[in-house]
């Protein structure tokens, strides 16, 4: 049997498929590709329609195209309410589907999805493509809405044919996504129509199931659909219209997800013969090979960085080294450098081999700088993860292989929001484990709530700690570092959560209540406190392998004497606490109260530095740069009234806001988070506000897509806390349309506004400040307002303008210029 076609062609049959495929079979590169170009017919089922999923089930698409093959496409679509009451009053079913796909076609950001879509359009443009749609269908024999339906389209399976009329099918979970060929644990059968050395009763049944596939496909293929409960149309013309927008002149010739082939290697001519090392020069490279592992190497990787730490930073990095692999918050104030801290820590136990495979996750917005300072620093090109392409610190792009990019690399930068999301959690607790973790703002893993005995941990939480029985971080690591200026937020529990984390165990992790029951004693006085309690939990921390500060031991002994100390000391093991804390004289049971303040876990896991502390360093000589005084001074600006009347406008949108926060909270808890962006953004400036309220109207227009009118400044720290996106993802525009009238209106006063009072103000206080000073840094929370008083100042600064945010460096040069380095008068978003 010839196992070509009369072109030479490959047959289905001359492959070796399998009978199965699993969570370890490589089914793209085994299976799909393989399967795509030996047929000249293939059908398919994707979900929902829209630009990513239709450029998935395009994966590989090319290779039929070569084949001169044909392709059929069953889809889904999703109809809203209002679009089945359109149906139901008259409206054209084709017409009022084909626009609600047409919507969910966007244009793709990336350019690989958009060359995928370009190969589905020249198949559908050329004739070789026919796309149908599936639709669930109600009682009434209308389409349901998308909320109502029970069921989704969503069938796994697939078939090919090639020239000789082999087939080949399968059937299982697999799910048409990048990550469901490759990365999810999915499994699906294969069935073919020729014998792969079945015995003859599997021939039967293989054939049988095969003939099952392509029966169900072909009944939802007719029209009128063959399927009771189902009502299958061709593609509308609205959305073969937008979709045909994308056709190239030319049939593509590449995947451009698919590896190019590797060329044949040249010959290359024998690399000159270079002269032997001197003696001296082999000493000297043998010397800084094995530097690092010498006695008294300990501090190799610190004295060979860029930087010089300053006295606390010294203490941290030289005991966290000492006592590695144990965990630690670091939790400086902030700009003491904690990243300093971190960083010289993290280079100090690559140099010296001590740890292989090392994750940092911080937030999204600050992932460039961290990779910038690593770099700069601390020598050390740390690549950066940017959903799944890998780039150093030059934005060249990373090779790594393995089952996901967790596994493939073993140093690696990646956000907090990224690593936390649903479908990202399985994917790094699965990888190998971790000899270090560091995770930066590490106060966003908290719990949703505070006053319910319920405890909700979010999404970045889980991620670290583990949830339902399955572990965490925390779990898949030989050391864990969380770094947090804040470490509480909005209640003290939160620091509790933060040190179960890292380690905290007995009595004070056992229960929250113990924990926040024992500063709540040490805030009585000294008469009332139940010293029981107090010193048992003192008990609890020493038996954990906590010990007596020396120097305050030695500091209390001087002031009490040995005897009265003695029996201090003693008072955590004692059987008769509160009898003999009632004997004590005043001096000593004051020492006592400072005992049990001074001795706590905290001591033991958490590192707290302070600028009182940095002003000693400074007073006793120990630090030589100074110390900044910070004189903090709210500024009142009183809004215009009368002509562009400001206060009447800032009134009427507050109180819009808080009407509309409690209708949406009123609805469904968290939906109201969409006024707290218009509220931070009005406080922020009249522009960034006007800003938020044309996306918005875009978005509820139908202009722009689920979502779209929020910034990454609007999100960023609210998606780390509450996972926002959740949120608004389950959010429709139906919900929000009662906005529409006030937000017109908003807009057309917030046109008549003219300069905004707070600039006017600015721009008479930098006169002053420059009448004394250089430079001047201006922070601001949106980008959007940084972007507003750049254009406006640069009418009277003109090039000393700059600005820094998470889109790098800008200097005005006749238009928005390079990245820079070092500027004279900076604007900066606090997310930078």
């Amino acid at each position: 049997m010839s196992l070509d076609g009369d072109e030479g062609q490959p047959l289905l049959l001359g492959y070796s498929f399998g009978f199965s495929y699993g969570a370890s079979d490589d089914r793209l590169g085994d299976f799909y590709l393989p399967a795509l170009e030996r047929c000249i017919r293939c059908d398919r089922t994707t979900g929902f329609f829209s630009s990513v999923a239709l450029a998935l089930a395009a994966t590989g698409l090319v290779r039929l195209i070569q084949n001169g093959g044909r392709m059929r496409l069953l889809c889904g679509a999703q109809l809203d309410k209002k679009d089945v009451e359109a149906i139901r009053k008259g409206a054209e079913l084709k017409g009022v589907v084909g626009d609600a796909m047409a919507g969910c076609l966007s244009e793709p950001g990336d350019r690989s999805v958009r060359a995928r879509l370009e190969a589905l359009a020249w198949m559908v443009a050329s004739g070789k493509l026919e796309i149908r749609v599936v639709l669930p269908r109600g009682k009434d024999g209308l389409p349901l809405p998308g909320d109502q339906a029970r069921e989704y389209y969503h069938p796994k399976e697939g078939l090919f044919v090639d020239e000789a009329g082999n087939k080949l099918a399968f059937s299982g979970s697999i799910n048409d996504s990048e990550s469901g060929w490759q990365l999810n644990y999915e499994t699906f059968h294969v069935f073919a129509t020729w014998d792969r050395q079945f015995g003859d009763d599997l021939v039967v049944a293989n054939r049988m199931n095969l003939r099952e596939i392509e029966r169900r496909f072909d009944r939802l293929w007719e029209i009128p659909c063959k399927e009771e409960s189902w009502i299958a149309l061709e593609i509308p013309e609205a959305a073969k219209k937008k979709l045909l927008k994308y056709a190239p002149p030319f049939a593509p010739k590449t995947d451009p997800l698919e590896a190019p082939p590797k060329a044949p290697e040249k010959k290359q001519p024998p690399p000159a013969k270079l002269p032997d090392p001197s003696l001296d020069e082999r000493v000297e490279f043998r010397f800084l090979r094995e530097a690092p592992f010498l006695p008294n190497a300990d501090r190799i990787g610190i004295e060979t960085s860029t930087v010089r730490p300053w006295p606390h930073q010294t203490r941290v990095v030289a005991e966290t080294l000492a006592r590695f692999p144990e965990n630690f918050l670091f939790c400086d104030e902030v700009g003491l450098g904690k990243t300093i801290e971190a960083g010289l820590v993290l280079r100090q136990l690559l140099v010296s081999g001590r740890v292989r495979r090392v994750l940092l996750l911080v937030p999204r917005s600050v992932v460039s700088q961290w990779q910038e300072e690593l770099y700069e620093k601390f020598a050390l090109n740390v690549p950066r993860l940017t959903d799944n392409t890998v780039l150093d610190v030059f934005d060249r792009p990373i090779p790594w292989s393995g089952a996901s990019v967790w596994d493939g690399c073993s140093l690696l930068l990646a956000s907090s929001q990224l690593a936390k999301r649903r479908d990202r959690q399985d994917e790094v607790l699965t990888a190998a484990p971790w000899d270090l973790v560091i995770v930066d703002d590490a106060h966003h893993a908290r719990r949703k709530e505070f006053l319910s005995d319920r405890y909700r941990p979010n999404r970045l939480m889980e991620l670290l700690n583990g949830t339902g029985g399955r572990p965490g971080l925390k779990d898949r690591t030989r050391c864990l570092y969380l770094l947090t200026a804040t470490p509480m937020q909005v209640h003290p529990v939160e620091v509790w959560d933060l040190l179960r984390i890292v380690g905290l165990g007995g009595r004070w992790g056992a229960s929250e209540d113990n924990f926040l029951g024992y500063f709540e004693e040490l805030r009585k006085p000294l008469s009332i406190r139940n010293w029981d309690f107090l010193l048992g939990m003192v008990r609890d921390f020493l038996d954990a392998g906590g010990r007596l500060d020396p120097s305050f031991v030695a500091a209390a002994e001087r002031k009490l004497g040995f005897v009265d100390w003695e029996v201090i000391k003693d008072l955590p093991y004692s059987q008769k606490r509160s009898s003999l804390v009632a004997s004590l004289g005043d001096d000593a049971r004051a020492v006592l109260g400072e005992l049990v303040r001074h001795h706590t876990p905290l001591r033991r896991f958490l590192w707290r530095n302070t600028r009182s502390l940095l002003r000693k360093y400074k007073a006793k000589g120990l630090l030589k740069e100074n110390v900044p005084e910070r004189e903090p001074k709210p500024v009142w600006i009183k809004l215009k009234t009368g002509p562009g009347n400001e206060q009447d406008l800032y009134d009427r949108i507050d109180e819009y806001i808080s009407d509309f926060y409690q209708k949406y909270e009123a609805e469904r808890k968290g939906l109201g988070f969409v006024m707290t962006v218009y509220r931070r953004r009005l406080t922020s400036s009249f522009f960034a506000i006007r800003e938020s309220l044309q996306r918005r109207r875009d978005f509820l227009r139908g202009v722009s897509t689920t979502a779209g009118w929020l910034t990454d400044d609007d999100i960023e720290q609210d998606e780390l806390d509450l996972d926002v996106s959740e949120t608004l993802a389950q959010d429709g525009r139906e919900e929000f349309l009662g906005e529409l009238a006030y937000i017109d209106d908003f807009l057309s006063d917030l046109k008549s506004i003219g300069i905004d009072s707070k600039l006017g103000i600015l721009q008479v206080e930098l006169r002053e400040i420059f009448e004394q000073r250089d430079t001047v840094i201006i922070f601001t929370q949106y980008t959007d307002t940084m972007d507003y008083l750049r254009d406006e100042l640069r009418h009277v600064y003109g090039g000393q303008v700059a600005c820094y945010s998470g889109r790098g460096g800008e200097q005005w040069d006749g238009a928005v210029a390079a990245r820079l380095r070092e500027v004279d008068f900076i604007f900066g978003c606090t997310d930078s």
